[in-house]
């Protein structure tokens, strides 16, 4: 006899769920040690979604949303409001129809509106080194 092995995909849906309830968690627990926990996975189903559906485009918001939340751990600065403003905004994207480039654009703009840093990498340019460099 011989043992056959299923495998499941897990749907964009199904782990966009799992983001907006550990979104939903944080939101309650924002400010707590329990915040650290549904900080934890929704870091790892974020990573899921964009290892899987790097293609969707809901999975630009999220790595948004990912980038203001986890780049030196600024998850534990953001408001209880906060996290129920980005629950709120990916719960509606995720429910429509079709997602098109402007309004990922307009989710991601929301975001930052909302406070969170979804630029969090920026490097900071010192104009007048470059130009001491082109005068050399």
């Amino acid at each position: 006899m011989k043992a056959e092995q299923t495998v499941l995909e897990v749907s964009a849906a199904e782990i966009t769920d799992h983001i907006l309830e550990d979104l939903q968690k944080l939101s309650t627990y924002s400010g707590e040690p329990m915040a650290a926990v549904y900080a934890d996975n929704l870091l790892r189903e974020m990573h899921l979604l964009r290892d899987k559906y790097m293609d969707n485009p809901l999975t630009e918001v999220v790595i948004a949303l990912h980038d203001a939340l986890f780049f030196q751990n600024r998850w534990i600065d953001y408001t209880a409001y906060q996290y129920l403003q980005a629950y709120n905004l990916l719960s509606s994207l995720a429910y429509q129809e079709t997602i098109n480039n402007s309004s990922v654009e307009e989710a991601i703009l929301a975001l930052e509106n909302n406070g969170f840093n979804i630029l969090p990498f920026g490097v900071q340019l010192d104009l007048n080194q470059v130009s001491d460099k082109a005068g050399e």
